[in-house]
């Protein structure tokens, strides 16, 4: 049932110790009431107010975690930390924590929450909770608070890492996967996979932090949605667990309601806008043997963004977000981000189980009491740093209740328009459940928001809620929360809103995906060899489906689009699997000003030099991704690649300084990055589309793992190899015997001497296995890494000719297969045999025949030598194009040319530039022409 109640006024007269500043963080003057016990409070233990606090700092955000239910600031320093960008010192938010408050069944108003812990004032404590299966009744001991007023930081390479080298971290072999039974404990804490499945947390069983590496979540066969609840996420996640029966409750001054929270703080380090955000989940368990009626969960925050004097707030009611702008175009004093102020928002993605048949559509998807149903953001209201005031701090047990269930501390109901109170422009006197939502209310038609009120800037916080329900007794619920902050470039405060709510719609997807992140190929390691005033990068472990064949199905892009419109008739296209993922397609190598550079930093030119880019030869070309400015209203291109399409190579040779332009310097250091890069165009995306979601506005794909800084330092290798001189260099070449087959594979051909007085001296003239110079052979096999190189007999062979035939390198002479290549040979691609340090670059050559009408034509290259080049003792006749007597090679489209006669063979006229004019191949010749002629 929902309990109606009035509400009683209790008048108390607090005075202020002193004058507090007008910038004041926390609650000005001395208005706690931790003075005034509840008498009625039950307490099992007196556990320490917790102490531990930990920074999650894996991407650009350095976000403050602390046991006791709050976040984002030091309580014993008074200082905020939740700093972003990362390194800035500057800092969006000074506080936050949960709140929740409801009734019991004799009518008593129970609440947990916390805020500034002024005065001792407390509410929750670390550890999980006991209970007697007797009596029903809770209880922590110190001791257990005390073992728990801590964390576990967990990092998914380090699962990864786990599971595929057996390598351990502190935390991972102390996880506390299950709780203490025999103490009344539940048997089941910090989620984990059982490997063994025998219930018990031990990492020599192969258990570890649950992380769902697949990606494969279950489906809830009575809803048909993901369940994804029970898991670690992030590329790190710091969990803990806390309650509220550890000491009597002086924050709210409440009775214990029964609450054991384990919680875990998580964010991603991405090349996205989610690289700005983290994420917070509650796993909410009433252990009590109380129901709790007319129940509300709230999220609270001191927002505090940059200067904390100059703050407004409001909220999106659609995207169930609330969120802090600055007050005016400039965040100046102490602490201020400067012009163009960021925004910073909490988006309340999950809330409390509705109860069932409850005829409202809590989660705002235009169906009402289906089945799961969770409540979202239902409530937005904020309050003042003032004290004694209706809109300002709360001070006793109701207070904190009237705020979550969207009321003054008054009770009077907040009401629509001007300050909430009926008072200022657009003031009503219409009860509203959202305060300054601008025009996402749809309840209401006129906008609102603390501008159009005419409220000034000031210190300001928010508490934004999900009710109401009922918690049962040993009810799970699952709150999830995430923190989004953007700024704009221009615009003023108000476009960096836009540009949150933007980034929100960016984090709702992922929730909806269950925090699973386009991972993008992972970098390739790099190899290095240090040369004289030369540097050889070497791409390897590519041939893995981390790297180079990479494919990541992406759920954003939608199954059904409409394909074409036509007299307002709609045409859908279903997508695969395959046109729906992004897959591998090429490297960018970087030189990089230091160490210290990041994967963000690539944009700068000041910090990173793009060395190469090199992508498969395929359909893919330029690619380049849109995004939506907020200032101009219009998509903007930002073009990730250029036109290269030339191949897959594995191995760059440096020579050059590209923040100097001067060759490299010996004894001196230089850094380089490598980051992989995949692509999907399942629509070529159109700003001017009805829909453009229907189309791919963003078709690259930044790879985000494995990416690393490498120093190098060029060198004379005699001096720090033992003396040892190199007998090779890198690209040089292995003399080839060929076997069978023709062809020249595209390169220049130079037959040994041996071979060469073979064909002379036998009968037919011919060399059955002729061999070739090295480097100058039918197929490119090559020394990639002179110093590590290993010899050995390699034959290679191919199963055909054709576009998707292979080859496959053996050994020589027992034939045992080595490897074979990745890409059909008609891929441009470089296979390094990285156990030798040997390149393989075999692939069909098209369109460079002779006579076929390519731009080359076929023509590889032409020498004349000399025994004595001072005494060229023989000269061929030139041609010359038009000459009655010395036009006498006829490629080229001149009317006197062989396409006049129908016979187009050489349109660029290559072989009537061979030796400057002095040879051609017959076919070119005039009596061709005669004898077609005749």
């Amino acid at each position: 049932m929902k309990i109606f109640r009035y509400k009683i006024t209790l008048s108390l007269v607090l005075m202020l110790a002193g004058s507090a500043a007008t910038f004041a963080k926390m609650n000005v003057g001395a208005n706690r009431l931790a003075s005034v016990p509840n008498t009625g409070a039950k307490t099992a233990a007196a556990c320490p107010v917790t102490q531990a606090q930990i920074d999650l700092d894996v991407n650009q955000v350095r976000a403050r975690v602390l046991v006791g239910g709050d976040l984002w600031w030091d309580p014993f320093g008074q200082t905020p930390y939740y700093e972003v960008p990362i390194g800035s010192n500057k800092n969006a938010l000074y506080s936050g924590a949960l709140w929740i408050g409801g009734f019991d069944q004799s009518n008593q108003l129970l609440v947990a929450a916390q805020t500034y812990r002024q005065q001792g004032a407390n509410d929750f404590w670390g550890g999980p909770i006991s209970r007697d299966n007797g009596t029903g009744a809770i209880s922590i001991s110190d001791a257990r608070c005390l073992e728990f007023d801590k964390f576990w930081t967990i990092k998914r390479e380090d699962v990864e890492n786990f599971l595929a080298n057996g390598v351990t971290t502190p935390d991972i072999e102390s996880w506390p996967g299950n709780g203490n039974v025999a103490n009344g404990e539940l048997p089941f804490l910090a989620p984990y996979f059982d490997a063994n499945n025998d219930g018990t947390y031990n990492h020599e069983d192969g258990d570890y932090p649950y992380f769902k590496l697949d990606g494969d979540y279950p489906t809830d066969p009575n809803t048909n949605e993901t369940v994804c609840n029970d898991y670690i996420f992030g590329d790190e996640s710091i969990w803990w667990v806390f309650n509220d029966v550890g000491n009597s409750k002086t924050e709210t001054n409440s009775n214990p309601i029964g609450l054991e929270i384990r919680a875990q703080a998580f964010a991603f380090n991405t090349t996205n806008n989610v690289n700005f955000m983290t994420f917070y989940k509650y796993q909410v368990i009433n252990r009590s043997s109380n129901e709790l009626d007319s129940t509300y969960f709230g999220v609270w925050c001191d927002p505090d963004l940059g200067n904390a004097s100059d703050d407004y707030v409001g909220c999106d009611v659609g995207l169930g977000l609330g969120y802090c702008y600055n007050g005016d175009p400039d965040d100046d004093g102490g602490g201020g981000y400067g012009l163009n102020p960021p925004a910073v928002g909490i988006d309340f993605f999950q809330g409390p189980l509705a109860d069932l048949n409850d005829g409202v559509d809590n989660n705002k998807d235009g169906r009402v009491d289906e089945p799961g149903e969770q409540i979202t953001m239902s409530r937005f209201v904020y309050y003042e740093n003032v004290n004694n005031v209706p809109n300002g701090n709360p001070a006793v047990t109701d207070d904190y209740y009237e705020y979550l269930s969207g009321s003054w501390l008054d009770g009077a109901p907040i009401t629509y328009g001007g300050n909430g109170k009926g008072i200022g422009p657009g003031a009503t006197t219409t009860p509203c459940e959202y305060m300054f939502p601008g025009t996402t209310d749809p309840k209401f038609s006129t906008p609102w928001t603390m501008v159009t009120a005419g409220i000034q800037p000031t210190d300001m916080r928010w508490l934004q809620s999900a009710g109401i329900f009922t918690l049962q007794p040993g009810a799970v619920n699952y709150i999830t929360t995430g923190v989004v902050w953007g700024r704009a470039t221009a615009g003023g405060p108000l476009a960096s809103v836009e540009v949150i709510k933007r980034s929100d719609d960016l984090a709702q997807r992922l929730f909806n995906n269950c925090f699973q992140v386009l991972d993008g190929p992972d970098a390739p390691e790099v190899a290095i060899r240090e040369m004289d005033q030369q540097i050889i990068l070497s791409l390897e472990n590519t041939r893995n489906d981390k790297v180079e064949l990479y494919s990541q199905f992406d759920k954003n892009i939608p199954g059904v689009i409409a394909d074409q419109i036509n007299d307002s008739t709609i045409v859908y296209d279903t997508l695969s699997i395959e046109e729906r993922s992004y897959k591998f397609q090429g490297y960018k190598v970087y030189q990089v000003s230091d160490e210290n550079v990041s994967i963000s930093d690539i944009s700068d030119p000041a910090k990173a030099k793009l060395l190469a880019q090199i992508d498969l030869e395929d359909d893919v070309t330029k690619l380049v991704n849109y995004s939506f400015d907020n200032n101009l209203q219009a998509f903007i291109p930002s073009q990730k690649t250029d036109d290269i399409n030339a191949g897959i190579t594995h191995n760059f040779i440096i020579t050059q300084d590209q923040f100097t332009l001067k060759p490299l310097a010996n004894y001196s250091p230089y850094y380089f990055m490598v980051i992989s890069y995949a692509s999907n165009n399942y629509r070529t995306f159109d700003a001017f589309s009805p829909d453009p979601v229907q189309t791919q506005a963003e078709p690259y794909l930044q790879g985000r793992k494995n990416v690393k800084i490498y120093s190098a330092i060029p060198h004379k290798p005699v001096v720090n190899n033992g003396g040892t001189v190199m007998n090779a260099a890198f690209g040089d070449g292995f003399k080839i015997k060929r076997i069978e087959g023709t062809g020249n594979g595209g390169n220049v051909l130079d037959l040994t001497s041996e071979t060469v007085a073979e064909i002379l001296g036998s009968a037919d003239n011919r060399a059955v296995n002729p061999v070739y110079e090295a480097g100058l052979g039918p197929i490119d096999v090559s020394i990639y890494d002179p110093l590590k190189v290993k010899g050995g007999g390699f034959r290679v062979r191919f199963n055909g000719v054709a576009d998707d035939s292979r080859y496959f390198i053996e050994n020589n002479p027992a034939g045992t297969l080595i490897d074979s290549s990745l890409f059909t040979l008609s891929n441009p691609y470089e296979q390094l045999l990285e156990n030798n340090k040997i390149a393989f670059n075999i692939f069909k050559i098209t369109g460079q025949e002779p006579g076929d009408g390519s731009d080359e034509n076929g023509f590889l290259e032409a020498t004349l030598t000399y025994s004595n080049p001072a005494k060229p003792w023989l000269t061929g006749v030139a041609d010359v194009d038009g000459s009655p007597t010395r036009d006498w090679i006829l490629s080229g489209t001149e009317s006197t040319d062989l396409a006049a006669a129908g016979i187009p063979l050489d349109r660029n006229s290559i072989y009537e530039g061979v030796l400057e004019g002095t040879w051609a191949p017959y076919k070119w010749l005039r009596v061709l022409l005669l004898e077609h002629q005749s």
